[in-house]
């Protein structure tokens, strides 16, 4: 039996060498030309000078110019603020020292979501007809330049229209867990607001989860324990004397759960495309939500009745997150009231533009190296998205003015 295997190991060998052999001796060689000159250089590591030429040339005085000329006014999408950002790009990146080699704007009819200006969304405090308490409409003004009538008010984006009245409860971040939890020790959520916490679950989420519970309405606002370290005071604490969220302040945004265009899904929102039905939109919670500053939130949570919530619910607020009775406590001047909700978003087709440019490549023209950002915001936008715009901006000018000067050359597509 061994001497059988030895033989069948030694034959086996003998048959790998043999292939080999066959291999390298057999198969004729590659006589072709040379691989040509570019396709060294691509596989070359980064040119480092190249690349300290850049660095040089960066100046941050301009990153700065750039910053205050696209936050000078708000520029919500498809508002007068956003289009003229958009001539703003197209003018430099259309300049004739420093542009790019082609750039042009690409029009879209987008279908948005917007608060009415005659019937802003009101959230009160009420008992019976009478409004015990309301909530700020807009932030507090710190400079005059920021009490500008197009400062958009405060809104659920994509959220639905609509009023609801209940019992208020404190419902942690809005996740399914958190109702499952406030629902099992309340014994019942039907005809309740929810006040919930950014984080955790995305923010139409908060109403998606709250709906089967019974939960008719819900307020979203920022808790300073997640966002600021705690700090809570305009007086010396948050801005204007630092970059922590003060106490009006809220965060606006988008509450849907689908990417682009709700009326064209996976399509480009072009004239042509073809649209769905309003009444076919997915994605969007189907109660009522809009967001409110923390400053509110803790004037409302901080007189809740019911059990004390769990340790991971508390946040900074000088107070016991309590789950809600449902409701205030007695001894609140609250006491016996409800909160209401008066939702007024409404959705519309506008006109909107992207600005796009290139650099064209010597160097595999069928690939493309992609680097972009937003223009538009919620309000002035420094941070969102200005900060990387105005980046973006500067790099674009290096490399414009690099490739004018033939400086820069052996680059793939360059589309921006």
């Amino acid at each position: 039996m061994l001497k059988k295997v030895l033989l069948f190991t030694l034959g086996g060998a003998a048959v790998f060498t043999i292939g080999i052999l066959i291999g390298h001796f057999g198969i004729k060689k590659n006589t072709s030309a040379p691989l040509p000159q570019w396709v060294h250089e691509v596989a070359q590591d980064v040119d480092e000078n190249l690349v300290e030429k850049f660095i040089a040339q960066v100046d941050t005085t301009q990153i700065r110019e750039n910053l205050q000329v696209l936050t000078r006014v708000p520029h919500m999408a498809t508002t007068a603020g956003d289009e003229a950002t958009v001539e703003y790009m197209l003018k430099r990146w259309q300049d004739k020292d420093t542009g790019l080699d082609a750039a042009w704007r690409e029009d879209y009819r987008v279908y948005l979501s917007f608060p009415d200006k005659d019937k802003p969304n009101k959230v009160t405090v009420v008992r019976g007809s009478e409004v015990v308490s309301s909530i700020r409409e807009k932030e507090k003004v710190y400079y005059p330049e920021q009490d500008d009538p197009n400062v958009v008010q405060p809104y659920a984006a994509f959220g639905p229209a609509g009023h609801a009245k209940g019992k208020l409860v404190y419902a942690n971040q809005g996740k399914v867990t958190d109702y499952e939890h406030l629902n099992n020790t309340l014994g019942s959520l039907n005809g309740t607001i929810a006040i919930v916490r950014y984080g955790g679950a995305g923010r139409a989420d908060k109403g998606f989860n709250a709906a089967p519970f019974g939960v008719v309405g819900v307020l979203v606002y920022t808790d300073p324990y997640d966002i600021n370290d705690g700090k809570m005071s305009d007086e010396s604490e948050t801005y204007p004397h630092s970059w922590y969220l003060p106490p009006s302040g809220v965060e606006r945004g988008s509450y849907k759960t689908k990417f682009g265009d709700q009326l064209t899904p996976y399509l480009a929102a072009k004239n042509g495309t073809y649209r769905i039905e309003e009444k076919d939109i997915t994605g969007v919670s189907p109660i009522p939500i809009q967001p409110i500053g923390f400053e509110d939130a803790m004037n409302l949570i901080c007189e809740l009745e019911g059990p004390e919530a769990p340790e991971t619910w508390q946040g900074s607020f000088p107070c016991k997150y309590n789950f809600g009775g449902p409701g205030f406590k007695d001894t609140s001047r609250f006491k016996d009231c409800d909160v209401q909700l008066d939702v007024y978003n409404k959705a519309e087709l506008r006109d909107s533009a992207n600005v796009m440019g290139v650099i064209w490549g010597s160097v595999e023209p069928d690939r493309y190296v992609i680097y972009g950002n937003h223009r538009d915001s919620w309000v002035h936008g420094a941070v969102d998205p200005s900060s990387g715009t105005a980046v973006m901006l500067e790099i674009t000018r290096i490399l414009g003015q690099l490739v004018k000067t033939g400086e820069f050359t052996q680059i793939k597509n360059k589309k921006l």
